[in-house]
């Protein structure tokens, strides 16, 4: 009797383990798609013979389109499974990249990325929900933590890995590595995924909401991210404007419909809601400083991209040691105390942040950006936790949609963030040739190794300074949010 039941629990742990496998090969492939590219800018421009402000739309496209779809994507999961729609979009995103890879134009490459991207908002959408189906509590948090190691290793390996690939093998090999990874990971998940029935009979996608929600918030981070990089001028106005008005209408019409794609219910939970705004005040200040970080090293104080690549590790490294731990605790104590705590400790880590320079010390540096990485590893795992813990399992799909939609706002908006304060730092420097250029295309036009002119920057310090002085309230409102959740 005995042996049956520590047979039954070991087979219940490998199978745990072989979900938690298969959601690892899409999740990684999908989080490294997200930065890989950057590296290949250059070669694009120069091979493709495309000028660099239409080759950054090979980056901004896919990730717009993420922003836009995973909502849908999630919510699809609820009504036709999630495992079709998992293993569906590990087939389009491998046949996407294939295009990518062929392509000739720059205009083809964008179109294919667009595809890739329909592809990426199937996987990201239903991971944690495989997850939630998968382990129950007492064991989802350390599932939690693990697919936060994916996510931050993703990150973290993708510059690397985009680099080594281009300057070995060239720019379509960033697309041909994802082909045998995608059919692996969808034969994979067809033999081992448990196909869960949660969905309930006659829901039907709400196809007018869904448009409203991929053009309005599409047009919305559009504008915010052409307005941070060109200046706020007509267009970037006009997209914010139709953002805006078709998100408001989109959330107005999800209360009056009898199956609307985002559940508005949800977010009279307490848990639901206000882990889902700390989680997007936790991923600006991530996004931000991941963004600023490689311009730190590289163009302020004069590093090679190896070396400033070799120094950034810290933060990603923490946030995968602690990540695990996190959610095991959650497990234990519950979500609130531990991610309450480490959105408190990001604040620290920000005011740690406001000290830095040109002039300071590399392993000063360094052991702050660690201090930052523990913190965000201890409040990810846990947050996400109870965030999908709070939902019924027929609402999974739009909950997993809407954590990733989130995430990917927050991203975007650190970016932007950033950007526009940093634009106007240049705006007070005197230098003619930084006249009307954002902060991405002047500290990109530096070569490797070059550093920034000596006011240029005291500029560069002064508006990492602010970035960190204005993310530190964001972070603490997002940790007073998370003191008021309900205790899970």
């Amino acid at each position: 009797m005995g042996r049956d039941k520590g047979w039954e629990m070991s087979r219940s742990r490998l199978e745990e383990a072989l979900v938690l496998l298969c959601v690892g090969l899409g999740l990684f492939i999908v989080v490294i798609d997200v930065t890989i590219v950057n590296i290949a800018l250059p070669s694009l421009s120069r091979e493709l013979q495309a000028p660099f402000a239409t080759v950054q739309w090979v980056v901004i496209s896919y990730t717009l389109m993420l922003i836009g779809l995973v909502p849908v994507a999630g919510r699809l999961s609820d009504i036709l499974g999630r495992k079709k729609l998992f293993i569906a979009g590990q087939l389009v995103f491998a046949a996407s990249s294939l295009l990518a890879a062929q392509s000739r134009t720059v205009e083809f490459l964008i179109f294919s990325r667009v595809v890739q991207a329909f592809g990426a908002s199937l996987i990201s959408s239903n991971t944690l929900a495989i997850i939630s189906d998968t382990f129950p509590r007492g064991r989802r948090g350390v599932a939690m933590g693990i697919q936060a190691i994916l996510i931050s290793g993703g990150a973290a390996v993708g510059p690397s890995l985009g680099g080594f690939l281009v300057t070995h093998f060239g720019w379509p090999s960033i697309f041909f590595i994802n082909i045998p990874i995608g059919i692996l990971g969808a034969g994979l998940s067809y033999r081992l995924l448990p196909d869960h029935q949660v969905r309930k009979k006659g829901e039907r996608l709400d196809w007018i909401g869904a448009l409203l929600c991929v053009f309005g918030l599409g047009a919305l981070f559009l504008g915010l991210t052409e307005g941070a990089e060109e200046g706020w001028s007509a267009l970037p106005m006009a997209l914010l404007l139709f953002g805006v008005l078709a998100t408001a209408v989109f959330v107005w019409t999800q209360g009056r419909r009898s199956h609307p794609l985002v559940d508005l219910t949800l977010f009279s939970n307490r848990e639901f809601a206000f882990g889902q705004l700390a989680g997007v005040l936790a991923m600006i200040t991530l996004s931000g400083v991941q963004f600023l970080m490689p311009f730190y090293w590289q163009s302020l104080r004069g590093l090679d991209a190896q070396t400033a690549g070799f120094l950034m590790l810290p933060l990603p490294v923490a946030f995968m040691v602690i990540s695990p731990l996190s959610g095991r605790f959650s497990d234990v104590f519950g979500s609130r105390g531990i991610s309450t705590l480490g959105l408190t400790l990001v604040g620290f880590s920000l005011w740690l942040l406001t000290a830095l320079d040109a002039d300071t010390p590399i392993f000063s540096a360094i052991w702050r950006v660690f201090v930052l990485g523990i913190s965000l590893g201890m409040f990810m795992a846990p947050n996400n936790n109870s965030i999908m813990s709070s939902v019924a399992d027929d609402r999974r799909g739009i909950a997993s949609g809407l954590l990733a939609m989130f995430r990917y706002t927050g991203q975007s908006l650190g970016v932007v963030i950033a950007g526009v304060i940093f634009n106007v730092s240049l705006r007070h420097t005197s230098t003619a040739s930084l006249e009307g250029h954002g902060l991405a295309r002047v500290l990109s036009a530096l070569p490797s190794g070059g550093r920034l002119p000596t006011e240029v920057g005291l500029s560069f310090s002064r508006g990492f300074q602010t970035v960190c002085w204005i993310y530190l309230p964001l972070v603490l409102l997002g940790a007073f949010l998370s003191s008021r959740r309900n205790r899970s």
